[in-house]
């Protein structure tokens, strides 16, 4: 599995991967559908700081993610987490977890990732649980999670 920065941003791409109201409502809940090209280049936009990732195996695309700027200039937020559906329960959820990780670390110099979570997500949360994250807040169905992360 290999990352691919989505820079200059192609949204076209990410709307053919995310073509399902279910799976875009699992990623970004507030999304709109159809799928709304300028919400995405708004909430992406790389100018702002934003890494978008399209996610390859071999030469398939398989996915995508992206870590996103926060306030602080070493601490960034996992979003808009999608794998296709025949690809999850496999643990490729944690391999993409810990690509962004290595990402965020040896090109962002992020000391600490974010997370959102959702309670009728239980998939996702195993997933992020798995991989270190821990949650700091929960209100109604979100879980706000975080990891710092080892700087060597």
């Amino acid at each position: 599995m290999r990352l691919v920065e989505n820079i200059p941003l192609d949204t076209k791409v990410i709307a053919s991967l995310i073509s399902d109201r279910e799976d875009l409502h699992l990623v970004w809940p507030v999304a709109k559908w159809p799928f709304d090209h300028d919400q995405w280049r708004e909430v992406l936009d790389p100018d702002a700081g934003n890494k978008p990732f399209l996610v390859y195996e071999g030469k398939q695309l398989i996915g995508h993610a992206a870590l996103r700027k926060t306030e602080e200039s070493d601490v960034y937020t996992v979003s808009y987490l999608y794998l296709l559906p025949r690809l999850r329960s496999q643990g490729l959820g944690e391999t993409l977890i810990g690509l962004l990780e290595q990402y965020a670390t040896e090109n962002l110099s992020a000391r600490k990732l974010l997370l959102v979570a959702r309670t009728y997500n239980p998939m996702a949360l195993k997933c992020y649980t798995k991989c270190g994250f821990q949650e700091y807040s929960r209100e109604e169905t979100l879980i706000r999670m975080s990891k710092m992360l080892q700087i060597e």
